[in-house]
């Protein structure tokens, strides 16, 4: 049987389909968001996924869950990263009660209760770069602390997605834990980037039929090409006057891809999805989702807004299978 991982903050499964490439298998995967579980099951077959929040559900309930399912198998990961805003750098109104802040302590207590029933091999913590920059520098030492703390040597490294066959810069931390007393003498060494040529907009794109505008009587099951081939109307008038030229930046708004360059973070806030290098619409939920490195297969649920949601949140998964890829090396997903 292949090794079994949990999955915390699962979103809509980005991570997990790289390790699931990688030969690695997703007992059990949790996430806040319904819409996000819904998408990650149609994807994934079966009930995989579960709605949990990590913010109340505790180690003592992810046991209970893994043992009525697997009680022959026991996990040998945890992956997953949590909600990242709080830490991210576009993240101009920060709040010091904003809840999302405790939730990598919450993984590493949900960790160390894992690795104390199951003796765990490894764990992966992702989130953006900007939860190393110095007015973070405290929490992330903490967490930190507490990944020690639950039983793991730590590695801590920066894999852009750009570097790994994605069309997209999107730099982001991985911390790599391995059991401390399991291996104690063996280190972690991180992917290195690929030689190839780097990917760009139109090598996933171009050639693409025009996507359908939103309308309130749409529905994304009867979209022609794909169910996520869709996106919003261009109200604006820069859409049609040629104010928008490609490669261009009119502002966290109007942010004009270029077709022989990789794309900017696929990260997008209210009214931020990036412009289409024809400078007349934005991107499809599908565009994004191929910049993502998501198979052209795989299929988002729930509304328009829900669908960008959950593609800007999610991990590429061409980035996560060679994370798996580089973790299997020491941890041999084949038992």
């Amino acid at each position: 049987m292949l090794s079994q991982v949990v999955s915390l903050f699962c979103g809509c499964g980005g991570l997990d389909l790289g390790f699931t490439q990688a030969g690695f298998n997703v007992a059990l995967a949790l996430d806040v968001d319904p819409v996000a579980v819904r998408t990650y099951n149609h994807n994934h077959g079966g009930e995989v996924a579960q709605v949990a929040d990590l913010l109340t559900t505790d180690g003592a309930d992810i046991i209970r869950l893994l043992d009525a399912k697997y009680p022959n198998v026991p996990p040998k990961g945890v992956i997953g990263g949590s909600p990242c805003q709080v830490f991210s750098i576009g993240n101009r109104h920060i709040k010091d009660d904003d809840t999302r802040r405790i939730l990598p302590t919450k993984y590493a207590a949900i960790l160390k209760a894992l690795n104390d029933r199951y003796e765990l091999d490894f764990f992966v913590f992702e989130n953006v770069r900007g939860i190393t920059f110095e007015k973070h520098k405290k929490d992330f030492s903490q967490f930190k602390e507490s990944f020690e703390d639950a039983g793991f040597r730590l590695f801590e490294g920066l894999l852009d997605a750009q570097h790994f066959g994605v069309a997209q810069k999107r730099p982001r931390v991985f911390v790599v834990g391995l059991n401390a007393r399991k291996y104690s003498e063996q280190d972690f060494t991180f992917p290195a980037p690929s030689r190839g040529q780097v990917v760009s907009v139109a090598d996933k794109i171009d050639g693409l039929p025009e996507p359908v505008f939103y309308r309130r009587d749409v529905r994304p099951e009867d979209l022609p090409h794909h169910r996520n081939h869709w996106t919003m109307q261009p109200k604006s008038a820069k859409f049609s006057d040629g104010f928008l030229k490609e490669g261009q930046c009119k502002g966290r708004s109007f942010r004009v891809l270029s077709w022989a360059k990789p794309s900017w973070t696929v990260a997008y806030g209210n009214r931020e999805v990036h412009i289409h290098p024809l400078g007349t619409r934005r991107l499809s939920v599908y565009e994004s989702m191929l910049l993502q490195g998501f198979p052209s297969t795989y299929q988002l649920l729930g509304t328009l807004s829900a669908q960008y949601r959950q593609v800007s949140d999610a991990v590429p998964p061409p980035v996560g299978k060679v994370l798996a890829e580089a973790i299997g090396l020491i941890c041999n997903p084949i038992v």
